[in-house]
């Protein structure tokens, strides 16, 4: 018998259709070249010709052990992840009774992947669909939400009937947005997949925040197989912080609904929810863990993702990445032990599992974190007015060429380009000082004229410095960020600091700082 192969299984498990950004892939995670998702025509090509692109069959062979494809590093699940590090994708089972179709479709994509097979004459086991970007909401933390208005691509219901055959050997499609319940193809598509009775084995999955999940429960009833993955990252007021324009006694509402629903009249529906671990939901922990164990309802939990565009709401609530964010909250620690052992009590061992570890991680970085000094102890340079920090600017990033402006003492930019800023150098006579770590202020006028948007301060990965801190403060006439950086090279080398300005809306005028300051901690 073939041996499992130690790779990742999605590129013989898994297909991936996103609008948005025409993007096809096996993974959401994947970032390597793919195949576009719609046609010259403006339509889904078949899907044996995506199902067996040659991007696709390039992860197929990398995660065989053959020839590199940039893509997968990094990720928990890739060959290229230490053997004892790596985890399972998907182990080619399901819980549900299959036709013989589904079973052996799914019992061959397996025997493929064992084999190594690049060329596959199966179809997907499970779809995931991304219909379109639109939503009602606007989360904080959300790395679609810098992309709307120029991504706003969706596919279109026909896709029903274009793969209705090759729908009918999966197990399971999950149609994600955006919010798919606000996103009109979205919504016929799916309930053309709940009324069609050659579906019926089919689980539809829906990834959705919930807010108007009430407004389709009577027609999804018709389908005997469905799984609600909730988005909501807390509860209560925080909830409502994050997920701007959501109402958390409506979703909570909708939860619950869906719960007796399982309970009373369909045993064969799936319900579970899902949050992203961020600064803002760290006190609301205990009460999250409550609210799932009381009621019987599953969930799991994320880490933030860096994406172009949502740099900043990163560095605001990113507690893994950035440890001293965790300033200023009350008893953080308190409320990761008392979230564990609700869930632990309560039957829920995976998400206490989760937090456990998280826990670890921010011990261990706080360790580190505690033994770092205030940056901000005394000034090293000082830059002040528009055009003075104009001057600072050596370059761009991104494919656009455009120059910045100055208007009534803003200096700005407009790009088209969602990869463009502006690139300021800041050098250091002798070498960074001390032990590499620097404090940078910036600030900008506030408020700012109409249709001027703060550019999104940044510091590229790999350029010499990491980032530790971000704070921010609205003052009186003026909005102030203050960054903590240390160098990634030896003491004292020579190495400058970039900051890039990067595009926070595109057509928008971008304003530049009008103010930068270094600084560095106290001598002894």
């Amino acid at each position: 018998m073939t041996e499992p192969h130690p790779g990742c299984a999605a590129p013989w498990s898994d297909l991936i259709v996103s609008s948005a950004d025409n993007r096809v892939t096996n993974c959401c995670n994947f970032y390597g070249t793919a195949p576009a998702t719609f046609g010259r025509d403006g339509k889904v090509p078949p899907l044996a010709d995506l199902w067996n692109a040659p991007e696709i069959m390039a992860i197929r062979r990398l995660q065989s052990g053959g020839a590199h494809t940039a893509g997968c590093a990094g990720c928990a699940h890739s060959i290229e992840t230490a053997p004892d590090r790596r985890l399972p994708f998907f182990e080619f089972t399901s819980m549900d009774c299959l036709t013989e179709a589904q079973r052996s479709n799914l019992e061959r994509c397996a025997r493929l992947r064992r084999e190594g097979a690049l060329h596959l004459d199966t179809v997907p086991v499970r779809y995931v669909l991304f219909f379109g970007w639109f939503c009602n909401l606007t989360c904080t933390i959300c790395n679609q939400v810098p992309h709307r208005d120029h991504m706003a691509a969706t596919l279109s219901d026909e896709l029903f009937e274009q793969w209705r055959g090759h729908f009918a050997s999966a197990i399971q499609v999950e149609c994600i947005g955006g919010e798919p319940f606000t996103i009109p193809p979205a919504i016929a598509f799916m309930r053309k997949f709940a009324a069609a009775p050659d579906m019926e084995p089919v689980r539809l999955r829906v990834t959705t925040n919930g807010t108007v999940l009430h407004k389709h429960l009577d027609w999804l009833m018709a389908k005997e197989r469905v799984s609600l993955n909730v988005s909501i990252d807390s509860v209560a007021e925080a909830y409502e912080a994050i997920r701007a324009g959501g109402a958390w006694p409506q979703v909570r509402d909708n939860l619950l609904r869906v719960r007796d629903i399982i309970r009373t009249s369909h045993p064969h529906w799936r319900l579970d929810t899902n949050a992203l671990l961020t600064r803002t939901g760290v006190a609301a922990l205990p009460a999250f863990a409550r609210f799932h164990v009381d009621n019987g309802i599953g969930t799991y939990f994320q880490t933030l993702v860096f994406t172009r565009g949502n740099e900043e709401a990163l560095y605001r609530e990113d507690v893994l990445r950035y440890p001293v964010l965790l300033d200023g909250i009350d008893g953080w620690r308190e409320s990761f032990s008392e979230a564990i052992a609700i869930f632990e009590d309560g039957g829920q061992p995976e998400p206490a599992a989760t937090l456990r570890g998280v826990l670890d991680q921010l011990n261990r970085n706080r360790r580190e974190a505690n033994q770092r000094v205030d940056p901000f102890g005394r000034p090293l340079a000082r830059v002040d007015g528009a055009g003075e920090v104009l001057r600072l600017m050596v370059g761009s990033v991104g494919s656009d060429r455009v120059q910045p402006d100055m208007d009534g003492g803003i200096a700005h930019y407009s790009s088209t380009d969602s990869n463009f800023g502006m690139v300021a150098r800041v050098n250091f006579q002798g070498g960074v000082p001390g032990d590499g770590t620097i404090g940078l202020r910036l600030a900008w006028p506030s408020p700012l004229p109409a249709g001027t948007r703060r550019s999104h301060a940044t510091l590229p990965e790999g350029n010499g410095f990491e980032l530790l801190s971000w704070h921010e403060r609205q003052g009186e006439d003026s909005f102030v960020i203050e960054m903590t950086a240390r160098s990634t090279t030896p003491p004292g080398a020579d190495v400058p600091l970039l900051v890039a300005f990067m595009n926070a809306h595109l057509g928008a005028r971008n304003a530049l700082p009008a103010s930068l300051e270094i600084w560095a901690p106290e001598i002894g």
